[in-house]
């Protein structure tokens, strides 16, 4: 990982720990609210590739109505590059995550999965709308994950492997 002052001014912005963290935090509450229990943690790292992809993000916010396999069957190009977009996110990730950990944010359930805390991640919302949107991407993929309720089933619609 590229020391912090030494990257590009908009990956400081866009992929700040704060803000993955609240974008994670999104899909970890729902998740969790969907299925009354934490989000195995494999599926975490597909939440940023799919949130802060502009094109998907608006697709996906557009139809929010659909099942989300559904609608990546539809828009098959959303997914060309998808493998690559997951493995440069997973730093970024990492770094939302120790955020989290380090302000005792989440916690791990006997089963493995991760939990929001209680009142830890603040739901208002955000400065801007690109922001909130992201967020509220973050909390569309919660949900839809919660109802997969399959990790492969999701990993192969996305056409990666874990």
């Amino acid at each position: 990982m590229t020391p912090w002052q030494e990257r590009p001014i908009e990956e400081r912005n866009l992929f700040n720990a704060a803000f993955c963290a609240l974008v994670l935090a999104a899909a970890l509450r729902e998740y969790e609210k969907e299925s009354s229990k934490g989000i195995p943690y494999s599926l975490t790292l597909l939440v940023l590739p799919l949130a802060l992809h502009l094109e998907t993000r608006a697709f996906l916010l557009a139809n929010t109505s659909g099942s989300l396999l559904r609608l990546l069957e539809q828009r098959p190009d959303l997914l060309v590059n998808f493998a690559g977009r997951a493995r440069g996110l997973v730093p970024h990730a990492m770094e939302a995550f120790a955020l989290l950990a380090d302000t005792n944010s989440i916690s791990v359930t006997d089963d493995g999965g991760l939990t929001l805390s209680k009142r830890k991640v603040s739901p208002r919302p955000l400065n801007t709308d690109e922001a909130e949107s992201c967020r509220a991407a973050g909390t569309f993929i919660g949900r839809q994950f919660a109802r997969i309720e399959d990790r492969i089933t999701i990993y192969t619609s996305l056409g990666v492997r874990p």
